[in-house]
C-alpha cells in the first residue's frame, strides 16, 4: 500500500497527531520520511537517529497502551520554502482524561519531498516551570536563559 501524499505541513502534523492519538503504528511510521535524517527525542529520552529507531520508539510507547488524550496547540511556526518547524504544545494524559494532563513543548519539523511532506524531527520535552509563572513571574532577580 502507497504511502500517504501529504500536501501540506499540517496535514502531515495531523496524520501525526491522529496516529499518536489511535495509537496507530501504521499512520505513524507514514508520516515519518523514510531514511537516516528522521530524528525524534522524546521526553526524558535520548536522540533517536534514523527511521528504523524512530518507528521503533513508537511501537514501543504504543505497545499495550490504550488510546491517550492528545491536544495540541501550534505556539509558533516557521515555514521557509521546503521546510516548516511548528513549535507546538501538547496536553497528554490517559484515554478519556480530560483535566490534569501532562503538559509537553515541541518542536515538529516537516519537510517538503517528492512524495509530500514529512516529519523529520520531534523533540519534545516537559517544561520545567509552569505556563502561568511564564506570563506572571515570582520574582524579579536576573536569571540566564
Amino acid at each position: 500500500m502507497p504511502s500517504p501524499h501529504f500536501l501540506t505541513p499540517d496535514d502531515t502534523e495531523a496524520a501525526f497527531y491522529n496516529a499518536f492519538r489511535r495509537t496507530d503504528l501504521g499512520v505513524m511510521g507514514s508520516v515519518w520520511l523514510l531514511g537516516e535524517q528522521s530524528r525524534c527525542v522524546h521526553p526524558g529520552g535520548d536522540l533517536l537517529q534514523g527511521y528504523g529507531a524512530v518507528l521503533e520508539s513508537w511501537r514501543s510507547i504504543f505497545a499495550g497502551a490504550q488510546m491517550p488524550t492528545v491536544r495540541v496547540r501550534v505556539l509558533d511556526r516557521f515555514d521557509a520554502g521546503t521546510l516548516s518547524i511548528h513549535l507546538v504544545e501538547e496536553h497528554i494524559g490517559p484515554a478519556g482524561q480530560d483535566e490534569d494532563l501532562t503538559r509537553v513543548l515541541a518542536t515538529n519539523t516537516y519537510l517538503q519531498t517528492t512524495d509530500g511532506w514529512r516529519l523529520i524531527l520531534h523533540h519534545a520535552t516537559l517544561p520545567l516551570v509552569a505556563a502561568d509563572s511564564l506570563h506572571h513571574p515570582q520574582s524579579t532577580e536576573h536569571r540566564f536563559h
